[in-house]
């Protein structure tokens, strides 16, 4: 009797180790930083769900300082033809740019195109 209590606790301690480790979870959203000839992005999502979403921007020279000028964010999935038309980023701040309600649809790889002035980047967000 006591035997069996002990493998069945064993039993149950395992499956819950199991299910911890490979239980899906969403990807940490987290800064994309890319680089152009002059320019550097980076990228931060508010999330990564598929959804409404929403970037915040940061965009310097090489030297640190802050980019201005209009922005624009093309949201596209080639692998599934999928692209979205561009959106010009709200100023928040020198060098500081908000998109809001972008509607990335599908989970998977994405690719966000970010253009200021000729400098254009493609940043990859990868959506659960």
């Amino acid at each position: 009797m006591r035997r069996s209590s002990i493998a069945v606790a064993g039993g149950v301690i395992a499956l819950v180790a199991a299910l911890v480790v490979l239980w899906p979870r969403g990807v940490e959203a987290q800064p994309h930083l890319a680089e152009s000839a002059r320019l550097r992005f980076e990228l931060t999502p508010t999330s990564t769900k598929t959804g409404s979403n929403s970037f915040d921007l940061r965009i310097t020279d090489r030297s640190g300082n802050a980019a201005d000028g209009d922005v624009t964010v093309e949201p596209a999935m080639p692998q599934m033809g999928h692209a979205l038309a561009p959106i010009t980023a709200a100023p928040q701040a020198p060098g500081r740019y908000r998109v809001a309600g972008v509607d990335l649809f599908m989970a998977g790889q994405w690719e966000i195109t970010v253009s200021l002035r000729s400098e254009r980047v493609v940043i990859p967000l990868l959506l659960t």
